[in-house]
């Protein structure tokens, strides 16, 4: 089962502390959908009023066409899936999938049933009469999800799921969870504060900054086209370059570059790491020197300082096979698309 979700006009005060302002979004039914920004932006309050922990101020919630905003978290088609999995050490792993049937009055037999298939679907169904205790943390990773999917919830709440694993676990089950998903076709709603975990697994990310959204997109369009500065920053690493925006051009102390229709005054310039070549293709920005170059595997880190600007430092991504050494003079260029301009007030 799965369903849509809309949220119009949403506010939210903790006191005389707002945590979330004039939020709107709607999500597809079966869409995977990731919440992203830094502690503190509203991310997890938003969830939680998903969920019916948290009643909103302001605005509705509707799920499935339905308005849910006063309805209690045990009356909406959702599940939340917690970081710390909440696993009850003393049950196995089928009678853990299944605690949430066992408390809607299902028959033993059907429930176990409905345990094992479930976690046929994480790769544990061998394992069902274990206890938590005996499992990796990728394995109670999936226990818990196997629980949330159990009750057939129509949305699935996560709460930064994958928080408590090392990186490579955490990239695994990225990739599992991506998979799963399709496979269900439950709409998953999915907090986090990393963005290469937002890029990998969503269909759109939700930037979110002091309780408002600051993009909403598919990833590849949010990091290469941020809607704001603030999103441009969060997703990923950028170079900022200050500017003054005059008649369709901006005026740098690397030269003049294409800015057309953008309003006159003060602007800053973002280009990513990547976007920087040395290979005299694109608008050329000078030469510079390099400071410093570390190996990365899939690219070089420079860092590197623009001799026509000595107080400015950019970090170039270099192909792998080049390890420039310090003093190495090179001559930066940009494509022209890569370029992303920001004035005062818009994009």
């Amino acid at each position: 089962m799965t369903a849509s979700v809309k949220i119009d006009g949403l506010n939210h005060w903790f006191g005389t502390f707002q945590a979330l302002t004039d939020i709107s979004l709607e999500i597809g039914a079966g869409e995977y959908i990731t919440l992203l920004g830094p502690s503190g932006c509203g991310k997890t309050t938003l969830l939680s009023v998903l969920g019916g922990f948290e009643q909103p101020t302001q605005g509705t919630v509707h799920i499935g066409g339905t308005d849910m905003t006063l309805v209690l978290p045990a009356k909406r088609p959702t599940t939340t899936m917690f970081q710390d999995y909440a696993l009850f050490p003393h049950m196995s792993l089928r009678d853990n999938v299944a605690f949430g049937l066992r408390m809607a009055g299902m028959a033993k037999a059907e429930r176990d049933r409905c345990a094992d298939e479930k976690l046929d679907l994480v790769g544990l169904k061998a394992a069902g009469l274990k206890r938590p205790h005996e499992l990796s943390g990728g394995q109670r990773q999936r226990v818990a999800l196997a629980r949330a999917l159990a009750v057939e919830p129509e949305v699935l709440l996560l709460d930064e799921p994958l928080g408590a694993l090392d990186l490579k676990l955490r990239r695994a089950m990225q990739d599992e969870l991506k998979d799963i998903q399709r496979q269900v076709g439950t709409t998953f709603v999915h907090v986090t504060h990393d963005q290469e975990e937002a890029m990998a697994i969503a269909d759109r990310i939700v930037v979110m900054n002091a309780g408002r959204i600051e993009d909403a997109g598919p990833p590849a369009r949010v990091y290469r086209e941020p809607a704001t500065l603030f999103a441009a920053d969060f997703m990923g690493e950028t170079n900022h370059i200050a500017a003054q925006v005059g008649a369709n051009v901006a005026e740098t102390a690397l030269g003049v570059l294409p800015a057309p229709n953008l309003r006159t005054g003060a602007a800053t310039i973002c280009i990513r790491p990547e976007a920087l070549r040395h290979d005299g293709t694109g608008l050329a920005l000078g030469d510079a020197t390099v400071r410093d170059a570390t190996f990365f595997g899939t690219h070089t880190r420079a860092h590197v300082i623009p001799m026509a600007a000595p107080d400015m430092e950019l970090v170039a991504h270099l192909p792998p096979a080049s390890l420039p050494e310090a003093g190495t003079v090179l001559s930066l260029s940009v494509l022209p698309e890569a370029i992303r301009i920001y004035t005062k007030e818009a994009p």
